[in-house]
């Protein structure tokens, strides 16, 4: 892996990682989730951030059907040691919350942020769009924020 390639947590296209080789703990470590109406608002705030600097390989939009449809890719393919690690960690409200969204026709933009600065620096460029809710996934903890 290059240097400054990005590992994402979530997602099942042909440039990640089959079901079978990811971590048995969902524990994503610098990600700032932001979750949008639907597609054209997330496409909206990714083209907000790219203008504010940001590279185009820390910016993942996810539409509400590639959210449910990679939820489902995943769960058939991976492995009995992940369906048990899963059981044992996986938190069901926020499941159903980022799964909720989906089902709302909401979309999610993933953003590769690997200081707090990175983050905060997200959320202020985003503050002219209609976030429902940020998720913001640390290294030590993780931050919501509740929009609307």
């Amino acid at each position: 892996m290059e240097e400054h390639e990005v590992v994402w947590p979530t997602g099942m296209s042909d440039q990640d990682p089959a079901a079978r080789e990811r971590p048995l703990v969902f524990n994503p470590q610098g990600f700032l989730v932001a979750i949008l109406e639907d597609d054209d608002q997330a496409e909206q705030a990714r083209a907000t951030l790219a203008d504010a600097g940001f590279a185009d390989r820390d910016l993942r939009v996810y539409t509400s059907q590639q959210i449910l449809d990679s939820w489902e890719r995943f769960q058939a393919e991976r492995s009995l040691a992940q369906r048990v690690a899963g059981a044992i960690t996986d938190d069901p409200d926020t499941i159903e919350q980022y799964f909720g969204y989906a089902r709302q026709g909401h979309s999610a933009l993933w953003v590769h942020v690997p200081e707090d600065a990175d983050a905060k620096r997200t959320v202020r460029a985003l503050a002219d769009h209609q976030v429902l809710h940020f998720r913001h996934y640390g290294h030590n903890r993780q931050d919501d924020i509740h929009i609307g």
